[in-house]
């Protein structure tokens, strides 16, 4: 089938040329904005030839290709013509829902680690306050539970940053409208009347408070762009922030805090009698449909229920029966584990397996059960029923932390006993029914990619075919350098499960440490791909064959060159060390992207072992990985 044929065929199955509104390419995947996804047939279109896998997130559809993206892409171009780019930055219409669901996620995953950090230290002092280990009154308890308690405190201050960033309105008029509603004075009134210009007025808490502020952040977007219509741009940066201000602040406490706490209460006891009417089915409806929320980005939609139930109750009961959904997946992975023969996927789902422990996963979701389905199933099963025991014990969580062995100090109190019991229940349950009902033979051997299988499935001849296999196989150890100074990591631990996976092969990653540095060539060899628009990765073949990908950050290609310059030529003879390109990592950060710098082996056969030679920090230039065949 010729790449003709193929984006054919998938442009039909995604439901026609009228369904396609705009597209656009990365390094290894064709990213389309669907007026209606429900049409795209996923599944024919992963059938299609040189398609890896089908991606859903950030609001587009996304068909990985790998390395070959860019003959398809022009292909896409030749049938489709230029994509309309101006279209593709608009809403889509009626799709509010997703909309939400985007500003929660975007509000609350920049402090979702330090939520988390700052739970677990909450939890431990819970614990060593029952046993009476340490005393509520010592300077100890006074410092850490500082440490834990600030975020929860001036929860308002850290919404106003993640709001006004991804609003775009004036971050520090933001964090001004968040200071007052915390700010002392006002704190030492909570819950009493005071008056206003002789009107009184009750003063709702702000502390933990999730909603006043979101409104309020919403106000300012609104107000500051009327104030710069109105304003003359001399004097605009003066008395802007001065009326927002003067009019934000009273507006919040008056009437965004009452219709806050309100909001709050609702949503606490619409969720409280839900949960009261019968708490094994709440649990067991939760922790079965949890991993599909994940798969969908819905959880998020839970967030502010959370918050609601801990702010009123001061504890929360959904993240006890979620936790099992998160392990059981990790046990699916175990289970796929060991029925599986395939080399590849064993190392997946061992590391998924692990990963699982520590709250993620991601690495389960992608790697393993949705390749086998049935697996996934059997993990939603278990799940369901670890819910449903941490549901009927009355689990709860007394600060926002995933559930993980290391945030079990969080659980700590009632029903913690239950909840540790379901959490290891839904683990083996999974494991053992993947095992025994999950296993997909036929699945597992689609799997193996090996590079005759690659050769031959590329329309090469079987001759060719041989030939690289032979290559490959008098491929001797390859030592590789590190791209930029930072901190290296193994692939399966990068935030996109594509890498992450191992979908386009083996290698590793560096989080860049420095605002501004130049990315260099991990090896010698030939630039055979370059992205002369975005300047966001580089494919690189060494003398023996290697195919090596460098990518610079996650969905980095959506910048369009923002931050990269000096880009290499593509056919350009490089060797390791010389610059391929120089990013202003400080800004991709500032942009909300992951700044990791990938390096990917794209041709990886199933033999293919990789060595970290460092663990940690490491400079540019730095011996950092061997590739090698063990044959």
């Amino acid at each position: 089938m010729s790449d003709s044929d193929v984006v054919k065929n998938m442009i039909a199955d995604m439901g026609g040329k009228e369904n396609i509104i705009s597209y656009t390419h990365c390094a290894t995947r064709m990213r389309f904005q669907l007026a209606d996804e429900s049409k795209a047939q996923t599944k024919k279109i992963e059938g299609l030839k040189g398609v890896i896998s089908v991606v859903k997130a950030a609001g587009q559809y996304q068909v990985v290709f790998g390395p070959k993206v860019i003959d398809i892409y022009n292909e896409v171009q030749n049938q489709l013509g230029e994509s309309n780019q101006e279209e593709e930055a608009k809403p889509k219409k009626g799709n509010i829902f997703n909309a939400l669901i985007d500003f929660v996620s975007s509000v609350f995953t920049p402090i979702l680690y330090v939520l988390i950090g700052s739970g677990i230290i909450k939890g431990i002092l819970s614990i060593c306050t029952s046993f009476n280990w340490m005393s509520p009154n010592s300077g100890t308890y006074l410092v850490l539970n500082a440490a834990g308690d600030s975020l929860y405190y001036f929860l308002p201050m850290f919404l106003a940053v993640t709001c006004s960033r991804k609003l775009h309105t004036n971050l520090f008029v933001s964090l001004a409208i968040g200071g007052a509603l915390v700010y002392p004075n006002v704190a030492a009134v909570y819950g009493k009347t005071i008056k206003f210009m002789g009107i009184p007025v009750g003063v709702a808490t702000f502390k933990s408070s999730v909603f006043p502020i979101i409104f309020a952040v919403f106000a300012l977007y609104y107000l500051e762009k009327f104030l710069k219509k109105v304003i003359p741009s001399s004097v605009e940066s003066i008395f802007s922030p001065l009326i927002c201000l003067f009019l934000l602040v009273p507006i919040t406490i008056i009437i965004f805090g009452p219709l806050g706490s309100f909001l709050t209460n609702w949503i606490a006891k619409i969720y409280m009698d839900i949960y009261s009417f019968n708490r094994m089915l709440a649990g067991g409806f939760i922790g079965f449909f949890a991993q599909a929320m994940v798969v969908f980005g819905i959880h998020w939609g839970l967030f502010p229920i959370i918050f609601s139930n801990i702010a009123k109750y001061g504890y929360d009961t959904i993240l006890a029966v979620f936790g099992p959904s998160i392990i059981a997946q990790s046990g699916a992975a175990l289970g796929i584990w060991l029925r599986t023969r395939n080399s590849s996927m064993k190392k997946i789902a061992s590391s998924a397996t692990f990963m699982g422990f520590f709250g993620i996963s991601e690495p389960a979701i992608y790697g393993v059960t949705l390749k086998f389905k049935r697996a996934f199933l059997m993990a939603m099963i278990a799940g369901g029923i670890g819910g449903a025991i941490a549901g009927g014990a009355g689990a709860r969580a007394t600060a926002v932390a995933v559930a993980s062995v290391p945030s079990f100090p969080v659980y700590f109190g009632h029903g913690f006993v239950q909840f540790v019991i379901s959490y290891f229940t839904a683990f083996f349950l999974a494991a053992i029914l993947t095992y025994f009902f999950g296993y997909d033979k036929k699945v597992d051997l689609e799997g193996v990619d090996t590079t005759k299988d690659a050769a031959i499935n590329s329309s090469k001849s079987l001759k060719e075919a041989n030939d690289e296999n032979k290559a490959v196989e008098e491929w001797k150890p390859l030592v590789t350098e590190s791209p930029v100074s930072g901190k290296v990591t193994t692939l399966d631990k990068v935030n996109d499960p594509v890498f992450a996976t191992g979908s386009l092969g083996k290698g590793f990653a560096v989080k860049p440490d420095v605002k501004k540095q130049t990315v260099l060539s991990p090896v010698s060899g030939v630039v055979t791909a370059t992205y002369p628009n975005s300047k966001h990765a580089y494919g690189i073949t060494t003398e023996d064959g290697r195919q090596f990908l460098i990518h610079v950050g996650i969905n980095t290609v959506d910048l369009k060159g923002e931050g990269f310059s000096d880009s290499v030529e593509k056919n350009a003879r490089i060797n390791a060390g010389d610059p391929l390109c120089t990013v202003d990592f400080d800004l991709i950060n500032q942009k909300k992207y992951d700044p990791t710098v990938i390096v990917a082996l794209i041709n990886t056969t199933p033999h293919t072992v990789v060595k970290l030679l460092k663990d940690d920090q490491v400079s540019a230039k730095d011996e950092v990985a061997e590739f090698n065949e063990k044959g």
